[in-house]
């Protein structure tokens, strides 16, 4: 009998590295049944694309929400990915942004940057 080899999920790995960060963020948009939501959250994780935060409202893959921060910043970010917390009856929600932004709390840096040697020259 030949055991077949489970389904392989496309994996695309994350574009920047995440810190540990605690920021508070108004988050607004629909849940997955439709109804419109406002939710003050703390994002856990940032990185120079997004970040993760915890909500009590169940949110689909693929929603567009808009997030509202201190100092004026508003965007717009699409649920990647989202993990149920069980025992907390909360949900952790991985977006991204969906416009780079210059304001946004981590800048990426550039992978065609050359590497310098300790010396200041090039390798």
């Amino acid at each position: 009998m030949k055991r077949e080899k489970p389904a392989v999920k496309n994996f695309i790995a994350r574009r920047s590295k995440r810190v540990h960060l605690k920021i508070r963020f108004k988050v607004a948009g629909r849940d997955q049944y439709g109804t419109q939501f406002e939710d003050h959250i703390e994002t856990t994780d940032v990185g120079s694309n997004g970040g993760s935060f915890s909500t009590k409202w169940e949110i689909k893959v693929g929603s567009t929400l808009k997030l509202t921060g201190p100092k004026g910043f508003v965007s717009l970010v699409r649920v990647v990915w989202v993990k149920e917390d069980y025992k907390n009856v909360r949900r952790m929600v991985g977006f991204q942004l969906l416009e780079p932004r210059k304001d946004w709390v981590l800048q990426s840096q550039s992978r065609t940057a050359p590497l310098v040697g300790s010396r200041g020259r090039k390798p």
